[in-house]
């Protein structure tokens, strides 16, 4: 299996990539795809397609900085989920950002929500996955998040400063990320 930039190399799946991406996320939650493809032209973001022998599988979209990468959105083609190919492309992504501070966004575990059934496979997923809760709960997109990382280590400042690198001020304001010290 295979990540493959899709603004290099992997241009053949940019259609795939887009069409899992406007399918798999609630509209609230998507960026502009032009915003997205000037973020890649920054070096602030990478659009990957998840290929195995030439075959799209799904996407890993991941916000970059110097020091930190934030797995922005991550999706597997309907009909591929549940063959093993979202753990493994999660223990990859791990891997190609071993030198840097990993950070994913889940959905809060809140047992009233409509998908909490979801939510909980969704982070027993990343935990079984070699990903660590780190106590840090932040509201972005009107959305509350539990953000983990694979050594369990992260702050709200951090998570913060990243955004702001990427997005700058204006985008910031727009996220307008607010902090939980504990669960809702």
């Amino acid at each position: 299996m295979e990540l493959i930039d899709i603004s290099t190399q992997g241009y053949k799946y940019k259609e795939d990539v887009r069409k899992l991406y406007e399918e798999a996320f609630p509209d609230e939650e998507k960026k502009p795809w032009v915003v997205m493809e000037r973020l890649v032209d920054e070096g602030k973001m990478e659009l990957l397609a998840i290929v195995e022998e030439d075959m799209f599988v799904g996407l890993a979209m991941n916000m970059l900085s110097e020091k930190t990468a934030l797995l922005d959105y991550f999706a597997i083609a309907a009909d591929k989920r549940s063959g093993g190919y979202g753990g493994r492309a999660v223990r990859m992504l791990q891997e190609r950002f071993a030198g840097k501070k990993y950070i994913f966004e889940i959905e809060m575990q809140d047992p009233q929500a409509d998908n909490a059934e979801e939510r909980r496979r969704r982070k027993a997923f990343y935990l079984r996955n070699g990903l660590k809760e780190t106590g840090v709960f932040a509201n972005v997109y009107s959305t509350d998040f539990e953000l983990l990382t694979p050594d369990g280590s992260l702050t709200f400042e951090e998570y913060v400063d990243m955004l702001r690198y990427i997005l700058g001020e204006e985008g910031l304001a727009v996220l307008n990320p607010i902090h939980y010290c504990k669960k809702l």
